[in-house]
């Protein structure tokens, strides 16, 4: 999780925020929620969020596609943050012989993303540890999009639904992340604010606790279980207190505009194959560079 410092968003707001979210907390006992409870709420909240590492930290991840690819093999995405797999992304200034200069190269090392096993319903008893390739990412909306190197089923997918959720303050939202490293660990609150911009970006806050660790897992709208949002960024205040009531999340909006923008609409949009979404990709990457 992504600390942000308390200084940056003006005080103003965030006493205000602060009061609303203590109002809230105020007056549970007195609300009825609408979470699913049981093997459901695992199914729908707990089980497609895995732990992402890439060897110097650690973080959460969304498995938010498995399906069968045109050579009958299933292919299997992760959604997580950019800043949680940031450090194996490095761009090296090399000499080109060719072009007789400079010239940067990237070069991506490999993910390690563990699939959690349960028993009793939720007794952590093991992972399915699996190697996966950075196959998008982009710094400024701090989200990276991951693919496993297996060809087998994952059962367990985060419910992405084709059209946006609509979500208001006030609705029921659980987040759930890998917090300091644990299994994937779940909150309840609700949403407290809408479209909250930090360095010109939208973001939605909750009252579901989040802590570092749970970046790039999941904050889901608790009564339909669809993803709503990747948890990113939590306020700190003082010596770096993390003010874990006032979670700060990435928007679907963004994910889903994202996505199309690179052709890995398929992801969400049940109309669309992979094949043909990512040869319009590969046209489109051929044509930029010949220009």
């Amino acid at each position: 999780m992504k600390a942000k410092n308390i200084k940056s968003w003006g005080w103003t707001w965030l006493f205000v925020l602060a009061a609303l979210c203590l109002v809230v907390a105020s007056t549970l006992p007195s609300m009825a929620w609408g979470a699913m409870t049981g093997l459901r709420a695992h199914e729908m909240y707990i089980y497609p969020i895995v732990r992402v590492s890439t060897g110097y930290g650690v973080g959460s991840g969304s498995i938010i596609y498995s399906s069968l690819n045109e050579k009958e093999k299933y292919s299997t995405y992760v959604l997580t943050n950019f800043h949680v797999v940031s450090d194996a992304v490095l761009l090296e200034e090399v000499w080109d012989t060719d072009l007789q200069r400079h010239v940067q190269r990237e070069k991506r090392s490999i993910v390690y993303v563990e699939i959690f096993k349960y028993g009793n319903i939720s007794t952590p008893v093991g992972t399915l540890r699996v190697e996966a390739d950075i196959v998008l990412y982009n710094y400024d909306e701090d989200m990276a999009l991951l693919k496993l190197r297996i060809e087998d089923q994952v059962q367990h997918v985060a419910l992405l639904s084709d059209t946006i959720p609509d979500v208001k303050v006030m609705d029921e939202s659980v987040a759930v992340g890998c917090s300091l490293g644990f299994p994937p660990l779940p909150s309840v609150g609700v949403i407290t604010r809408l479209n909250f911009q930090i360095d010109s970006l939208p973001y939605h806050m909750s009252c579901s606790q989040i802590i570092f660790g749970n970046s790039g897992g999941a904050i889901f709208k608790a009564d339909t279980g669809e993803l709503i949002g990747i948890p990113s960024l939590v306020p700190i205040v003082g010596w770096g207190t993390p003010i874990t009531h006032m979670g700060l999340f990435i928007p679907v909006e963004r994910i889903y505009a994202w996505l199309s923008q690179q052709h890995y609409d398929f992801i969400y949009n049940p109309d669309l194959t992979e094949v043909e979404c990512l040869n319009l990709r590969n046209i489109e990457i051929r044509v930029k560079k010949g220009s």
